[in-house]
């Protein structure tokens, strides 16, 4: 028989808002155990009544209370830019690896310019200053995949001691998701996070990431 506690507490999971509600004691557990019935219903295979499902989620609330919060308090030491950029997607192919490792060869790349790299199983992203995109394409001797111009990037980095801290890239992200701002790409470091999006989103980004770097020097 299907337990209908694990199916709600995926369901929470799944939901940050509701989650936190939870949690802090905000939520009408009534209210909410009539929103999910269904899909607790059709996970279980059953009926449930809603009586059930409350205690489920009481229960649920006094497991979260012992655990630290999905979403953790982030030191942030500072914030830096660059814009504009742009991407490009090559296949991942032996001509495309070769390319990338001669490209310090045969394009100048400054230590002002962005330029990153991500190598998948089936693709070469490539991240850069938009002021050399020409340089690489030309230099790959092929049409790329895809190509996204007018793009920018927003760097945090924070403490070391976050290192080993689980949730932190989660909490970071969340800080964006919640204002619905489409993360392009993400770069990181040991003590630094980098956030591709789309330039219209640049300012809005770096106003969301700059309370939380006062927060962490007050």
């Amino acid at each position: 028989m299907i337990k209908i506690q694990p199916i709600v507490r995926s369901i929470i999971l799944g939901e940050p808002e509701a989650c936190f509600a939870l949690t802090n004691g905000y939520m009408n557990m009534s209210s909410y155990a009539h929103q999910i019935r269904p899909k607790v219903e059709n996970l279980a295979k059953k009926k449930v009544t809603i009586t059930s499902l409350v205690v489920s989620l009481s229960r649920i609330r006094g497991e979260f209370k012992k655990e630290k919060p999905l979403a953790q308090e982030v030191t942030i030491r500072g914030i830096t830019t660059k814009l504009p950029l742009s991407e490009m997607v090559y296949e991942n192919t032996k001509n495309s690896i070769d390319k990338l490792e001669s490209i310090h060869k045969h394009i100048s790349i400054s230590r002002e310019d962005f330029f990153t790299t991500t190598l998948g199983t089936s693709e070469l992203m490539i991240v850069c200053s938009s002021n050399i995109v020409d340089k690489i394409i030309k230099h790959f001797n092929e049409k790329p995949k895809l190509v996204v111009k007018e793009l920018a990037s927003v760097g945090v980095t924070f403490d070391s001691k976050h290192f080993n801290e689980p949730n932190i890239i989660y909490s970071l992200i969340l800080v964006l998701a919640k204002s619905r701002i489409n993360i392009v790409e993400i770069v990181s470091t040991y003590s630094e996070l980098i956030f591709i999006i789309s330039l219209k989103d640049f300012s809005k980004t770096v106003d969301l990431l700059s309370v939380l770097h006062k927060k962490s020097i007050v």
